[in-house]
C-alpha cells in the first residue's frame, strides 16, 4: 500500500488540528495520523481559508455530508447561494461546494469562503468554461496554461478541496460514447472535457499536467477530489467499460499523489441499481487502494425525479455500509431546476439520515448512543430529550407546536401505546 509523504503544510495543519479532531471524532491521535499516512482519510482544511474548520473524510471519522450550491446560466442571484449556504450549514452539512457556472464566479466563491468555517470545494474547469463561453467562444479552446493558472488562484483564494477530471481518458471517452451507453456522459465536466479532447485531437489536458497540478495542490493543501467524469447517469449504464476504466486511472492517479504529499479523494459512482451497489462500492475501494470514496447518491432508482433525495439516500446507505465515506447530498430539484433553500435543507437531511442509519447498522458508537437517548426520549415522553438526539430538533418542534402542551403526541392521545400500559 502507497504512503502519504507529508508536506511540512499538512504536518502544521495536523499537529494543531489533532486534539479537537480527536475529541470530536471519538478517536485516538494515532489512528487519525495512520489514517491519513495510508491515505484512507484525508484532513480538508487550506490555511488560506480563514478560520477554516478541519474536517476529516474516511472512516472510521463520522460519515461526511457535501451540500452543492452555485448559480447555473438561468438562475443567476448570488444573494441566493449565500442563503442556502447559510441553510445547508443550519441543517448539518459538513462541506459545502460552490457549482456556481453564471455570474461573478469569482466574488461568488470569495464571498462563500467568507461566510463559512466549513470546507469549501470547487469544480475549477467550471470557471474556466464560463469565462470562454460568456466570451461567446469554444470550450476546446481552454489552454493548459490557463488551468493551472485557474487552480492555482482558487487554491491561494482558499479552496480547500478541488474536483479534478483527471481520470477520463480519450479511450474513455469512446467507451461513453453514446453508441455504447443509453445515456452517454452526463458530467459537466466531463463532457466538457470529452469535447476538448475530440476538438483538439490531444489527451485530457488535467492528466497530462498532473504532475502540475499536484505542485499546486501541495502548496496549499488542497485536497484532489478526483472526479467521476465517466460515472453511470441511467441505471442501464451502471458498471459498465467506460466507469470502469476511469476508476482503474483514477486508482492510479491517487496513488501519484501520495507520492507526491498530496491528499485525495475518488468521486462516484452516480445512478448504481440497488443490488449492485455494494458490489460498485467494494471494487471502487479496492481499485483506488481505500481512498476516501464521495458519492453522488448513489441514486437506485432512475425514476424518481422530485424525489431523488430519497433515492439518493437509500444508495447512500448501502455505500456507506460497503465503505463510502463522504455523501453528496442530492436535493429534490435533482434533474429539474436549481435547487431552493428549501430543497438544500431537505437534501442535507435526507443525506444525514443516510448516514445515521449506516453508521448505527455498522455499530458505530457515537450513532448507538444517539439511537438509544432517542428512543429513551420516547419511552418516557421526554420530548426534550428525543428533539435534543434527533437530527432535526427545529423540525421536531415545528411538529409539536399546537401541541406542544400535551404529554402526548397528537396522532394517539389519550390512546398512547407507552402511557396505556404505564400503570398497569
Amino acid at each position: 500500500m502507497p504512503q502519504l509523504t507529508l508536506s511540512s503544510l499538512l504536518e502544521d495543519i495536523l499537529e494543531l488540528a489533532l486534539p479537537e479532531l480527536s475529541r470530536a471524532e471519538g478517536l485516538a491521535a494515532s489512528v487519525i495520523r495512520d489514517q491519513i499516512l495510508s491515505g484512507r482519510m484525508v484532513l480538508l482544511a487550506n490555511p488560506n481559508h480563514h478560520e477554516v474548520r478541519p474536517t476529516l473524510v474516511g472512516q472510521p471519522s463520522g460519515i461526511k455530508v457535501n451540500a452543492n450550491i452555485g448559480t447555473s446560466p438561468l438562475r443567476n442571484e448570488a444573494g441566493k447561494e449565500l442563503e442556502k449556504l447559510r441553510v445547508a450549514e443550519a441543517a448539518g452539512a459538513d462541506t459545502i461546494m460552490d457549482l456556481s457556472t453564471a455570474g461573478d464566479l469569482n466574488a461568488i466563491r470569495t464571498g462563500m469562503l467568507q461566510a463559512t468555517r466549513l470546507p469549501l470545494g470547487t469544480v475549477p474547469l467550471y470557471a474556466l468554461a464560463h469565462t470562454v463561453v460568456e466570451a461567446g467562444r469554444d470550450p476546446a479552446e481552454i489552454t493548459e496554461g490557463q488551468i493551472l493558472a485557474e487552480i492555482r488562484t482558487q487554491a491561494e483564494q482558499g479552496v480547500d478541496f478541488m474536483t479534478v477530471h483527471c481520470g477520463l481518458t480519450m479511450r474513455g471517452a469512446e467507451l461513453a460514447s453514446r453508441e455504447r451507453r443509453l445515456l452517454g456522459i452526463v458530467s459537466r465536466g466531463g463532457s466538457i472535457i470529452a469535447r476538448w479532447m475530440a476538438k483538439n485531437g490531444r489527451e485530457n489536458p488535467f492528466l497530462t499536467r498532473y504532475d502540475d497540478i499536484l505542485d499546486i495542490a501541495r502548496e496549499h493543501n488542497v485536497t484532489l477530489s478526483l472526479g467521476d467524469g465517466l460515472r453511470p447517469g441511467a441505471g442501464a449504464d451502471a458498471g459498465d467499460a467506460a466507469q470502469w476504466d476511469e476508476v482503474a486511472v483514477l486508482g492510479d492517479l491517487q496513488r501519484r499523489a501520495m507520492q507526491a504529499g498530496v491528499q485525495a479523494m475518488i468521486e462516484g459512482p452516480g445512478h448504481v441499481p440497488m443490488d449492485q451497489v455494494e458490489a460498485q462500492i467494494r471494487t471502487m475501494k479496492r481499485l483506488v487502494n481505500g481512498a476516501p470514496l464521495y458519492v453522488l447518491g448513489p441514486l437506485v432508482t432512475d425514476c424518481a425525479p422530485g424525489y431523488d433525495h430519497i433515492a439518493g439516500a437509500i444508495g447512500g446507505a448501502l455505500a456507506v455500509r460497503a465503505g463510502a465515506d463522504f455523501l453528496c447530498y442530492l436535493t429534490p430539484a435533482e434533474h429539474l431546476t436549481l435547487p431552493d433553500a428549501e430543497d438544500v435543507r431537505q437534501g442535507v437531511m435526507a443525506s444525514r439520515v443516510a448516514a445515521q442509519a449506516a453508521s448505527s447498522a455498522m455499530g458505530r458508537p457515537s450513532a448507538l448512543a444517539r439511537e438509544q437517548a432517542v428512543s429513551e426520549g420516547r419511552r418516557d415522553l421526554d420530548w426534550t430529550k428525543l428533539a435534543e438526539h434527533t437530527l432535526d430538533p427545529c423540525e421536531v418542534a415545528r411538529r409539536r407546536a399546537e401541541h406542544s402542551g400535551e404529554k402526548e403526541c397528537a396522532m394517539c392521545g389519550k390512546f398512547c401505546a407507552i402511557r396505556m400500559l404505564s400503570d398497569v
